[in-house]
């Protein structure tokens, strides 16, 4: 019997390389990133993470704030 309040030992014995490697690869594989338009161009490059902009006006955004700044 083990002491009150603590939890028994967790043991897990995994033998099969068929499922270690399917827990690889479900764990290190490339996400899918969802595309939308550009607010600028319309190419549908944009992610959400990049306020609605593809590279290119991403880029372009950026170069004419640093001309602004300097």
């Amino acid at each position: 019997m083990h002491e009150e309040g603590k939890l028994p030992d967790l043991v897990i014995d995994v033998t099969e390389a068929q499922l270690v490697d399917s827990a690889q690869e479900y764990t290190f594989r490339t996400k899918p990133v969802r595309r939308f338009p550009c607010r600028v161009c319309g190419a549908s490059g944009a992610r959400d993470s990049s306020n609605g902009l593809c590279w290119i006006c991403r880029r372009l955004k950026i170069s004419a704030w640093r001309e602004s700044e300097g």
